[in-house]
């Protein structure tokens, strides 16, 4: 068994075999040979650039090393973190820029996968499909940040399995199911299916491993690839492996080559006299050459009546084989409660009607087999198409320019809209109707100037709403009253570092301090919160965190995972079973009395419900999601209010 890697490249929207992003290096140390790809990725456009750099300076390091695989890759990531890193300090903050990485270092048949910052990878075997991401950990933290980085480590034998690098922006146009598809046609085929699913993504590369029995010495074919399917002759070779029937059907036809014959040099012939050959009779040569021409007429005629049966019957085998295993991954699927497995069982059964379709796209077992995933599949996705959108405001006309929406909250029977650009407050009513401006950034409240605003919270026990400015200022604004700002005491307000979200739940105050790593709970006392405050998490990594929910307890939204926290300790993952993670979240609301979590996903222009318990529940779409800003839930939980950059609008998502 032979380890095989294949890849190919988008580069500004064209196919190549070799991107600039992917490194292949061998380390070759007290007579071990050990393989290391390294796939660099950029977290923004002006990065780009430096993932060529930094992924050759990986592999180098990491060639250097004489430590075991795993102290080699997390010494040679450390180093150039480090040396990344040092660069940014010396660089003006619009010039840093920071790098996710995917190493992989193949040794006896296992391939050691240390992942950090943006990376992504998939891992299929016969325990179904695996995603491989670091969104959610430590590990996402990039190269090149101002944070020590942990990357994540995972340990993947080769036999019977596929690995596949893949830059994660890939997920925007491609599902990890239909990933898994195009992995399961084999790794023949899977590079040549994937590239059918991603010619469209203008920047990537995609790394296949897997271990395979080549018979034969020698680089593996290629598989030729299609640019433009409507233009002849514009095509990319992909590195395939031997027996790729893909690979065959596009290979375009051989140009034949005019070759000299030899000059063949005769012997003299000798008048009066003949050679033994000649002197033989004309029907003894004839019988020289007729007896093995017959044999081998005989073997192609043999071959011709037997082995299409063995080909047939062979093929036969392979499609039961694949529709047994469909049949036993839905089985799988719906014997289990667990959201995550079934999802993952559904997947592998659509891989295997996939590698059915292949071998016998007519035969009715395999429609029936495809149509049951796929069935199960929707019903996992919970994808809910909002009818009953109303607009509650639109901005233009109604609110002077420049706005920049920021977040929306519910309470009182009011909608208040935050402005990012002027620092303003918006009190709106749940009907519509022009909006009324309730603060404002430079003026004068009791004496005490205002500033940009930086968390509201509707504090529901005192019935008011309390605004947090940059200077660590805590307002207070009661609609029943003067509906004036008035600042409330606060203690210890000028020892927060950051306050990116505030909750106000059964009459305390919570506020999320990702510098500090804390969530603060500040106690009721007087006309605020004139308390000693309380750190909740004991000084975590929190440095991406966004958003806070709380119900006695906390709900974070990190870097697009949704952490549950109960007394201090992190409880087990949430929304499992979700089609795709949240990418780029932007609100975080919930329905405490039905336990609901609700998240805006601006990159995938939706709205995620989740269970507080764990499981994802469903997913709300509708064509005005596209600029997600924030949302708001009513005190019952019966309407949901989004706000885009045109305006709010509002929907029922009980069913």
């Amino acid at each position: 068994m032979t380890i095989w890697v294949g890849r190919y490249a988008m580069v500004a929207g064209e196919v190549r075999e070799h991107g600039p992003w992917l490194v292949d290096r061998i380390r070759t140390r007290d007579e071990e040979s050990v393989r290391v790809l390294v796939l660099a990725e950029p977290v923004d456009e002006r990065s780009a650039e430096f993932c060529v750099e930094v992924a050759e300076a990986v592999a180098a390091l990491f060639g250097r090393e004489s430590l075991s695989i795993t102290g080699g890759l997390l010494r040679a990531l450390e180093q150039a973190h480090a040396n990344l890193a040092e660069w940014n300090r010396r660089s003006l903050r619009e010039h840093r820029v920071a790098v996710g990485v995917t190493c992989v270092a193949i040794r006896d048949g296992t391939a050691t996968v240390a992942q950090v910052g943006p990376a992504l990878a998939y891992s299929l075997g016969r325990e179904g499909l695996r995603r491989l991401a670091t969104a959610g950990s430590r590990a996402s933290r990039p190269l090149g940040g101002d944070d020590p980085i942990e990357p994540h480590f995972t340990s993947v034998p080769l036999r019977d399995r596929q690995l596949l690098l893949l830059s994660s922006r890939v997920e925007r146009e491609v599902a990890p199911a239909a990933i898994g598809t195009a992995l399961s046609a084999g790794p023949e085929r899977a590079l040549p299916e994937l590239f059918l699913r991603t010619r469209r993504v203008s920047d990537m590369s995609a790394v296949l491993v897997a271990e395979l029995d080549l018979e034969e010495e020698g680089p593996p074919p290629a598989a030729l690839i299609p640019v433009d399917e409507g233009v002849e002759g514009r095509r990319v070779a992909i590195t395939a492996p031997p027996g790729d029937e893909l690979a065959r059907r596009r290979l375009p036809p051989r140009r034949r080559v005019a070759v000299g014959l030899p000059t063949v040099r005769r012997a003299p012939r000798t008048v009066g006299r003949r050679s033994p050959a000649e002197r033989r009779p004309p029907w003894g040569r004839v019988g020289m050459i007729a007896g093995p021409l017959v044999a081998l007429v005989a073997l192609v005629a043999l071959a011709w009546l037997v082995l299409p049966g063995l080909l047939r019957e062979d093929r036969a085998a392979e499609l039961n084989a694949a529709l047994t295993q469909g049949a036993g991954y839905l089985s799988t699927a719906n014997a289990t409660t667990d959201p995550a497995q079934r999802r993952a069982a559904a997947s592998s059964a659509l891989a295997s009607a996939e590698r059915a379709r292949a071998i016998a796209p007519d035969d009715g077992r395999v429609a029936d087999l495809t149509a049951q995933a796929r069935a199960l599949l929707d019903v996992l996705d919970a994808v809910v198409e909002v009818r009953d959108l109303r607009g509650v405001i639109m901005f233009s006309g109604t609110i002077t320019a420049p706005l920049r929406p920021a977040t929306v909250t519910a309470g009182g029977g009011w909608l208040w809209l935050l402005d990012g650009e002027k620092g303003r407050v918006f009190r709106i009513a749940t009907s519509g109707g022009d909006p009324v401006e309730v603060y404002r950034a430079g003026e004068q409240y009791g004496g005490v100037a205002a500033r940009d605003v930086t968390a509201i919270a509707w504090e529901q026990a005192t019935r008011r709403l309390l605004l947090l400015d940059v200077g660590r200022t805590l307002f207070s604004i009661d609609p029943a009253g003067a509906a004036r700002p008035r600042a409330i005491p606060l203690r210890g307000a000028p020892e927060l570092r950051t306050a990116s979200a505030m909750v106000a739940y059964v009459g305390n105050l919570y506020i999320l301090d990702p510098g500090a790593g804390e969530v603060w709970r500040y106690l009721p006392a007087g006309e605020g919160f004139d308390s000693e405050r309380a750190g909740l998490l004991g000084g975590i990594d929190l440095a991406q965190a966004t958003h806070l929910a709380v119900d006695g307890e906390l709900y974070l939204l990190d870097a697009g995972a949704l952490r549950r926290f109960r007394q201090g300790r992190e409880e087990g993952k949430l929304l499992a079973g979700i089609d795709r993670p949240v990418e780029a979240p932007v609100g975080l609301v919930e329905d405490t009395a039905r336990g609901l979590l609700y998240i805006a996903d601006r990159a995938r222009q939706r709205i995620v419900v989740g269970d507080r318990t764990g499981p994802f529940l469903r997913q709300f779409r509708h064509p005005s999601f596209f600029d997600l800003k924030g949302l708001a839930l009513a005190p019952d939980g019966a309407t949901v209010y989004v706000l885009t950059g045109d305006g709010i609008s509002a929907f029922n998502p009980l069913p």
